[in-house]
């Protein structure tokens, strides 16, 4: 009898063994499956990532919408993300989205230049003039050789209507861009608003020569 006993709670002790180490493997295998789709999913997203910002890089900005959207609701705070989704909401005609997802993306990284230019333009293009200012001058000392940023102050200046610190501001562009009949022009509107008709007329007399001279 307790021979007998003795084999059934042997057989019992290495059933229950033999059950552990089935379930312990099950464990292991659901542990590797979710670490490889872990893997796999991380893979897809650094994937649709990098092919959804060179979308946005190239233009192609309702492409980059459709891939990089699904990556900004799982990554709200990456900020490449958040400026290129912006910028492409910006392109098509989604002026507000874009905006809050760009001044989100300067919100997280104040030092990013990039992330400044960009929100200069959008303002700029949304005409909220006062807000591009600051990013203007940002990029107008990082691109002290640039004419743009110059050109640019300038033309939030004189749609604000300080008409003088714009003639300032095209003077300075007209200075690296001596040949750009656009800088010209931009000053003669603005001297016009100050009544200042003679200094106008010289500068559109200009850009009507260079206009003459580069469509020829």
């Amino acid at each position: 009898m307790s021979e007998k006993m003795a084999i059934e709670d042997a057989i019992g002790l290495y059933t229950r063994h033999c059950i552990s180490l089935m379930k312990r493997a099950s464990e292991n295998l659901v542990d590797g499956f979710r670490s490889l789709t872990t893997i796999d999913g991380d893979a897809q997203s650094s994937f649709y990532r990098e092919k959804g910002l060179g979308h946005a890089k190239r233009g192609r900005y309702d492409k980059a919408v459709a891939l990089l959207e699904p990556l900004y609701e799982q990554t709200p705070d990456d900020s490449e993300i958040l400026l290129n989704l912006g910028l492409s909401y910006l392109k098509l005609g989604r002026d507000k989205e874009g905006l809050v997802l760009m001044e989100d993306a300067y919100a997280n990284d104040p030092g990013n230049q990039k992330a400044s230019s960009v929100l200069a333009i959008a303002y700029m293009q949304s005409k909220k003039y006062e807000q591009a200012i600051p990013h203007l001058k940002t990029m107008e000392k990082s691109k002290p050789d640039d004419y743009r940023p110059k050109y640019r102050l300038g033309l939030a200046h004189d749609n604000l209507g300080d008409h003088q610190k714009a003639v300032e501001c095209f003077l300075s562009a007209l200075e690296l861009k001596s040949d750009n009949a656009k800088i010209h022009r931009s000053i003669g509107f603005a001297y016009e608003q100050m009544e200042d008709r003679e200094s106008a007329l010289g500068h559109f007399k200009r850009a009507n020569e260079l206009d003459e001279v580069q469509g020829s």
